[in-house]
């Protein structure tokens, strides 16, 4: 029975050591927003979303409409390669505050296994100061 118990513990341990399926970071404003992304495995596809707060008096969160990002994606080797995407500001609102959750690609399959990393500058926007800063979610895609 101990050994049934030991073994069944260091099955236990051995799952439990394995690599997220997800990855969440959140950068509080003014940046510089920078996300280390590990990609190591050239099969897999993943789902990336970003995803924010702003924080204003009512007629501030009412001017802001959407957020210009400027995206560069660094692979392992480091190559770039670098678009520009406008997030829109639509999500739950209070009063003086509205969260924001807005997908940016759908099963990304990477080129190169590694550590990728996603530079994000925001180049201007109407609603920048009550930007309380930008958040990633990394997700495995379920193909």
């Amino acid at each position: 029975m101990k050994n049934l118990s030991c073994l069944l513990s260091l099955i236990l341990l051995v799952a439990a050591c394995r690599e997220p399926s997800s990855l969440e970071e959140f950068i509080p404003a003014p940046g510089p927003y920078e996300f280390q992304v590990e990609m190591s495995d050239t099969t897999a596809s993943y789902d990336f979303s970003f995803f924010t707060r702003l924080d204003g008096y009512p007629s501030d969160l009412q001017a802001a409409h959407e957020l210009p990002l400027r995206i560069t994606w660094i692979s392992p080797s480091d190559s770039s390669y670098t678009e520009s995407v406008y997030m829109p500001l639509s999500g739950r609102s209070s009063v003086f505050s509205r969260q924001v959750f807005q997908p940016y690609r759908a099963h990304v399959r990477p080129v190169q296994p590694g550590l990728w990393t996603l530079r994000v500058a925001i180049p201007y926007a109407d609603g920048r100061e009550i930007l309380r800063g930008l958040g990633l979610v990394v997700a495995q895609s379920s193909d």
